[in-house]
C-alpha cells in the first residue's frame, strides 16, 4: 500500500493507463437497490473481455450523489474485491467525495483499508469558500488519512480551480499526486503543464490536449467500455495514435471505423435538455449506451433523483451511431 508521502514519486510510475469509470447497475422499486452481480459482470467485462489496466469508482457515471454512505462502501467493497480477483494489478481509482468532510474522510479510509491505489477529491459543490475553502477541505483529509489523493477539478460544482490554483493545491498537499481536469479545456491543463511539469495531469477532451503536447498518462476515467468489444478496441486504437501525434490517420480512423459518430453521439448524456449549458453526468444515457452493447445495467435502467429518464427522442440518433459502426445489429 502506497503511503502519502510516496504519492508523487508512485504517481509518475503508477497513475497511466485506460481505466473505465463505471455506472451503478440499479433495481428494484424506482431504482432502490443496487444490482452486485451486474457490477461484477461489468468490472470482469472491463478487466477481463476489454483487458483494461483499472477502474474508475464512484464517479459522476455512477451518481455518486444518490448513493448512501452505506451503498457507496459496499460499491467500493464488491468492486474492489472483484477487480482484485480478477486483475489483481489493475489500478484501482476511488472517488471518494461527498457534501461533508468528514463523510470524505470515512470513504477514504473505507477505500483504504480495501487497498485501493488513489482517491480523488471532488471540489467540493455546496459553500465552498473558494480556493482557501478547497485547500482546507483536501488537507482535513489528506492529515486523517494515508494513501495517494488526486484533485478532480470540475464545472459541475459550480466552482472551478484555475490553473495556478490546481498548482497551489499540489504543492500544499504532500499526498496530492494528480489532477483530473473535468472542464474540457486543454488549455487550462496546458496552463498547468507550464507551471508545474511534474504533476500528473488527464482531461476529458484528451485529444485537444494531446494535440497541444500536454503529456496524456492515459484515458483515466472515462466510459470507454462504450465505444470498445473484444476484437475492436476502438478507442484504444484511435487514442494510441493520437498519442504517437499521428493526427490525421487517428481522424481517418475515427471516422471509417464510426468512432467518431458514436463519440458524437454520446455527447446527449452529458447535458440535459433543461440545463443545456451544463455539463452533466446522465447515468441513465450511459447505461443505455452499454444496454446497446449487451452490458448488464440492472432491471432499473433509469437515474435516481434529482436525475431524470433517458428520453427516447435521444435514444435514437444513439442507437444509429452504434449500428453503422458495426457494434450492434440493426
Amino acid at each position: 500500500m502506497v503511503k502519502a508521502k510516496e504519492a508523487k514519486e508512485w504517481a509518475h510510475e503508477s497513475l497511466r493507463g485506460n481505466c473505465s469509470s463505471l455506472y451503478t447497475p440499479f433495481s428494484g422499486l424506482d431504482g432502490d437497490d443496487i444490482d452486485y452481480d451486474a457490477l461484477r459482470a461489468l468490472v470482469r467485462h472491463c478487466l477481463v473481455h476489454l483487458d483494461q489496466d483499472g477502474l474508475w469508482l464512484t464517479g459522476g457515471i455512477a451518481e455518486f450523489w444518490s448513493l448512501t454512505t452505506e451503498e457507496l462502501k459496499e460499491v467500493m467493497r464488491v468492486t474492489i474485491e472483484e477487480a482484485r480477483r480478477v486483475k489483481p494489478d489493475a489500478l484501482i481509482q476511488v472517488m471518494s467525495s461527498s457534501d461533508t468532510a468528514k463523510q470524505t474522510v470515512e470513504l477514504t479510509l473505507h477505500a483504504q483499508r480495501l487497498g485501493a491505489d488513489i482517491c480523488y477529491i471532488l471540489t467540493p459543490y455546496f459553500e465552498c469558500a473558494g480556493k482557501p475553502g478547497v485547500l482546507e477541505f483536501l488537507r482535513y483529509v489528506a492529515d486523517r488519512t494515508d494513501m495517494p489523493l488526486g484533485y478532480f477539478n470540475s464545472q459541475t460544482t459550480g466552482l472551478a480551480m484555475t490553473p495556478s490554483e490546481c498548482v497551489e493545491l499540489y504543492r500544499e498537499i504532500p499526498a496530492l499526486c494528480g489532477l483530473k481536469n473535468g472542464l474540457a479545456d486543454a488549455h487550462h491543463s496546458l496552463a498547468i503543464h507550464r507551471l508545474e511539469p511534474g504533476m500528473v495531469l488527464w482531461e476529458a477532451n484528451d485529444e485537444a490536449g494531446i494535440r497541444l503536447g500536454v503529456p496524456h498518462p492515459g484515458a483515466l476515467g472515462a466510459a470507454l467500455y462504450l465505444y470498445e468489444k473484444p476484437g475492436m478496441k476502438l478507442y484504444t486504437e484511435w487514442r494510441e495514435l493520437l498519442v504517437q501525434r499521428d493526427f490525421e490517420r487517428a481522424e481517418k480512423f475515427a471516422e471509417e471505423t464510426g468512432l467518431a459518430a458514436m463519440r458524437a453521439a454520446s455527447r446527449r448524456y452529458q447535458a440535459h435538455p433543461a440545463r443545456p449549458r451544463t455539463f452533466t453526468h446522465w447515468g441513465a444515457g450511459f447505461k443505455f449506451g452499454a444496454s446497446l452493447l449487451g452490458l448488464p445495467i440492472g432491471d432499473y435502467p433509469h437515474s435516481r433523483p434529482p436525475q431524470t429518464a433517458f428520453p427516447a427522442d435521444l435514444q435514437a440518433p444513439i442507437r444509429r451511431a452504434y449500428t453503422k459502426s458495426g457494434f450492434i445489429e440493426s
